[in-house]
């Protein structure tokens, strides 16, 4: 990811342009590490994104609305405080590197205009939003604090002054031009890789912009220094010197490149023509690509970090669940082996006449087609015939009962095994919070963890059932989870309506509404490819699909959420691409 100096360049421009002199109308927390701003400027309303996550800091504007929390933390409620009726007055980079500081003026307790300023840091885990008085550089608190246990080189917290990051001592290629950039290169180790030299003496730079000089200047990225020839050296300076032109005649081009097949998802904001065989997107502003290019990824980081110790836990039950089956399975044939005791019993009861030695009884077996001799053990604690056979009919009464027992625990278990495995397949197909957040109220309703008592006011989960239009116009409901699921197939569908769902693996219920009318062939098959796409089977190149008609899905007495059965469907093999299934607005 190239969130480097120069793009950050390009967001301050941006951000100077459009929120000088706009005033702060709100101030939200709607994470631990992430603060939005709205702020009115010149008639138009803003949303401006602050994030020190570790593993996406950035500022810039955004369009996407956030959840807030019932009750604000305290650093927002001191921003609210602090700000709220403020104006900027100035945004400033330190330098070209990862430091932004947003200057407001604001009125204190007397009145009297004083200026305060928030700091971003964005340097990955050191990230970081501080807020400091701007003229005695006194900090007033910050998002994340630091003491002196955590870091001995630098701490932050209320009431100590404001020392900038450590600098990294590198060269402002904004203030070098080529006569620098040579004497650079003669003072840096000859075997220094050319594409390493340009960022890690430059800064601002990232890894990608160093790789698209040396892309354009057609110099190989393993080519060192000294192997650099004179010709290969004039184009590099010529390259570097056109490259800081475009960022200072402020003329960017910011795109998302994307390439699957070799795992690139990168943007930047000047055209980057190292990844000319990407699919390019465009953007207008800055803020609209990194709205759209943190979105998804925002979205996979906040889930992965609320569900590690959920996954942690449903796995732990999902392989005591397995081992209890398979000891349940065990147990289980030997019940079924019960015959013989029954057969022992029998044969003792119509030998009672017959004398025996060494605890043991040899008779001939009537239940032996060719009536062959058996010998049949006995208890030398029990003293005649009698009480062994009785003996050997209380073992096969107890192995009877316990079989019966046995397949209603493995049908049990087997079924917990079901639902634990849906339930993974649910968090990794989550999108958004909201979606996790659903997960966790269906836990608690089936009583894998405890139930969260949310607070008064607090907005309902919401329901948010995808849904897509088939090729004749026909609804195609799929659910996320098995609430939905759920809610689909009994609440929403109707008797002739039709359900799909992937046959013998996780996945989502698929309900196409029929509206009463006669469905196209085209149209089983869409329903199909998303009960596949939405399916464990989501990577295979075909999947199978049973459907069948609502009317014929049932669910079994105190089944699970989710957990339905059926016997008369039909089934189809499909493969799992939905690009041409509209998904409904």
């Amino acid at each position: 990811m190239a969130l480097d100096g120069i793009v950050l360049n390009s967001i301050k421009n941006e951000l100077l342009s459009k929120l000088i002199g706009g005033r702060i109308d709100k101030v939200h927390q709607p994470e631990k590490d992430e603060i939005i701003i709205n702020i009115r400027s010149n008639s138009s309303n803003y949303k401006l994104l602050l994030t020190s996550n570790s593993s996406s800091p950035r500022i810039h504007l955004t369009t996407l609305s956030r959840k807030n929390p019932e009750q604000a933390p305290m650093f927002c409620m001191l921003l609210r405080k602090h700000l709220y009726g403020s104006n900027i007055v100035d945004i400033k980079q330190l330098e070209l590197d990862r430091v932004i500081e947003i200057v407001f003026e604001c009125k204190d307790e007397l009145k009297t205009t004083v200026k305060k300023s928030l700091i971003i840091e964005m340097m990955g885990k050191h990230s970081n939003i501080i807020f400091i008085n701007y003229d005695s550089k006194i900090i007033i608190d910050s998002i994340k604090r630091v003491s002196e246990s955590m870091s001995s080189v630098r701490q932050v917290y209320p009431g100590i002054p404001y020392n900038l990051p450590p600098s990294q001592s590198k060269l402002n290629p904004l203030n070098t031009d080529r006569d620098g950039l040579i004497n650079a290169i003669n003072t840096t180790n000859s075997g220094t890789l050319v594409y390493n030299f340009l960022y890690k003496n430059f800064i601002g730079f990232s890894p990608l912009l160093s790789k698209e000089i040396c892309y354009v200047s057609n110099i190989n990225e393993g080519l060192s220094l000294a192997e650099l020839s004179d010709k290969a050296l004039s184009t590099l300076c010529d390259v570097f010197n056109d490259t800081v032109s475009i960022i200072k005649s402020k003329k960017i081009s910011p795109a998302i490149y994307i390439n699957q097949d070799k795992n690139i998802y990168d943007f930047h904001s000047i055209k980057i023509n190292y990844y000319n065989d990407c699919k390019k997107q465009d953007f207008y502003t800055i803020s609209e690509m990194l709205d759209v290019y943190y979105y998804e990824l925002d979205n996979k980081n906040r889930i992965n970090q609320k569900v590690s110790n959920l996954l942690k836990s449903i796995n732990t039950k999902l392989d005591r669940d397995k081992k209890k089956l398979e000891k349940q399975k065990n147990e289980l044939l030997s019940a079924e082996d019960r015959e013989k005791y029954k057969i022992y019993g029998d044969l003792i009861i119509s030998n009672l006449h017959v004398p025996y030695e060494n605890n043991k009884l040899t008779v001939i077996n009537y239940y032996d087609p060719e009536q062959n001799e058996i010998t049949i053990p006995l208890d030398p604690k029990l003293n005649n015939l009698s009480l062994n056979s009785q003996k050997y009919y209380k073992r096969y009464n107890k192995l009877k009962s316990a079989e019966e027992e046995l397949l209603k625990l493995i049908e049990s278990t087997s079924s917990d095994i079901e639902y634990l495995e849906n339930i993974l397949f649910s968090i990794e197909a989550c999108k958004t919070t909201d979606d996790l957040d659903q997960i966790y109220e269906e836990l608690a309703e089936e009583g894998f963890i405890k139930k969260y008592k949310a607070p008064k006011g607090s907005n309902k989960v919401k329901n948010d059932i995808l849904v897509y239009v088939s090729s004749s116009g026909h609804e195609i409901l799929v659910g996320k989870n098995n609430i939905q699921n759920d809610l689909i197939t009994f609440k929403h569908a109707k008797k002739d309506d039709y359900w799909f769902h992937a046959k013998g693996i996780p996945g989502s219920h698929v309900v196409i509404k029929t509206n009463g009318d006669e469905l196209q062939d085209i149209e089983y098959i869409e329903a199909a490819t998303l009960a596949a796409f939405y399916s464990k089977g989501k990577n295979n190149s075909l999947v199978e699909i049973d459907y069948t008609k609502k009317q014929n899905i049932r669910k079994p007495p105190n089944a699970k959420l989710g957990f339905v059965i059926y016997d008369t469907n039909y089934s189809m093999n499909v493969n799992t691409d939905i690009k041409n299934i509209k998904l409904k607005n």
